[in-house]
């Protein structure tokens, strides 16, 4: 029997990194690390690369992480801009040095002069959000915003016809603000009418505001506290990208769970098969509204099943018979988590606030309109 080097679980702190140099072995270089509220991820250990770096979810509240070898296993503690080094010994000769990353919380709430930036927007009968995006100072594209993504992605297509020389260092401005050296991501497929997206992580740091009644898109630098008609929920950040909490609810059982806030999917709610298998949702005693086959931003077919829900809660506010998406395939999140789509989320005015990490929803004009699955 192999006596671990260090106490399995020990925990270790910034302050304790920083004093001594930690060093944990392992035989195999196959490794996993977990995030608290996480799966384990694969992790393999490389000593070429000086240091292999992780970066964790982003988080205000720090992060806990345990990384575990085949030999042994440490947990650390890390505030929002803290990194934790140490070495993984493999083979008992080669050295694998390795970083575990919290990123920086941004907040631009004390900027001056600070930004209050009114961009109009169409909502498209696809519920896309599009706007008139300029590349480089010279092309005007259509492309939408899509917060189950970060960074700006143009489809295939339109990059064949811009004829970049590289993908990287471009600028885009979105209303009076322009994001420089920014890099593009090419992608098969994009919202009908638009050439590509760009993610929720732009605004990091800032506060979004949606109004669909106005059809006004706002970015503030600071904003106050939202009057009580609006509802706040929590920010889960997880995978580069962010959840809320909320409950299904079928003859008055409740089945919550996180949604991925995603208003670049088009439809009501995709709900994860994993999920739904674990808390034993009643999918097989609802009513089928449609069978159909959608396809993912990578142009590949998932055959999706719509029944219709009883109620959907996010906090006190509740939807009454919202079609539900039943997937048979692995959910497109890559991670397990509903999917809240803008069928849904175009019924709240929203207000993403990522200073205090929180999404404030108020009904608007169409939260009775029907909805299209039905």
């Amino acid at each position: 029997m192999k006596i671990p080097f260090l106490l399995l679980f020990a925990t270790l702190t910034v302050s304790q990194a920083q004093t001594k140099k930690i060093i944990i072995k392992a035989d195999s270089p196959s490794a996993f690390i977990k995030e608290e509220g996480e799966r384990k991820l694969s992790w393999n250990l490389d000593p070429k690369t000086k240091p292999d770096v992780f970066i964790t979810n982003k988080s205000p509240k720090g992060k806990k992480v345990t990384f575990l070898t085949d030999r042994d296993s440490i947990q650390i503690k890390l505030k929002s801009g803290e990194n934790f080094d140490f070495v993984v010994l493999l083979n008992e000769k080669d050295s694998c040095f390795t970083r575990i990353k919290c990123p920086v919380i941004q907040n631009f709430s004390k900027l001056k002069p600070e930004i209050h930036d009114t961009i109009p927007f169409v909502l498209s009968e696809y519920n896309n959000i599009i706007f008139k995006v300029t590349l480089n100072e010279k092309d005007t594209l259509d492309l939408k915003f899509d917060s189950g993504t970060s960074d700006f992605l143009l489809t295939n297509d339109i990059l064949k016809k811009l004829n970049l020389s590289s993908l990287k260092g471009h600028s885009f401005k979105l209303g009076n603000q322009t994001y420089k050296e920014q890099a593009i991501y090419p992608v098969e497929l994009s919202g009908q009418g638009t050439v590509g997206r760009f993610g929720w992580n732009l605004f990091d740091g800032k506060i979004v505001e949606i109004d669909y009644d106005k059809k006004y898109f706002i970015i503030h630098s600071s904003l106050s506290k939202p009057n009580n008609e609006y509802i706040n929920l929590d920010i889960e950040y997880t995978h580069t990208l962010f959840c809320i909490q909320g409950r299904l609810q079928i003859q008055n059982k409740a089945y919550k769970s996180r949604f991925l806030f995603d208003n670049g999917y088009q439809r009501t709610v995709m709900l994860d098969k994993e999920i739904t298998e674990e808390q034993h949702y009643p999918k097989e005693n609802l009513p089928v509204l449609k069978k159909v086959i959608l396809k993912n931003g990578k142009g590949q077919e998932v055959p999706v099943l719509t029944v219709k829900n009883e109620k959907l809660f996010f906090d006190k506010l509740c939807l009454n018979d919202v079609p539900v998406q039943l997937l048979s395939a692995d959910n497109p999140a890559r991670f397990k988590t509903h999917i809240l789509g803008n069928e849904v989320l175009k019924r709240f005015n929203t207000i993403l606030d990522f200073q205090k990490n929180k999404v404030y929803l108020k009904p608007n004009s169409l939260w009775n309109d029907p909805y299209t699955e039905g």
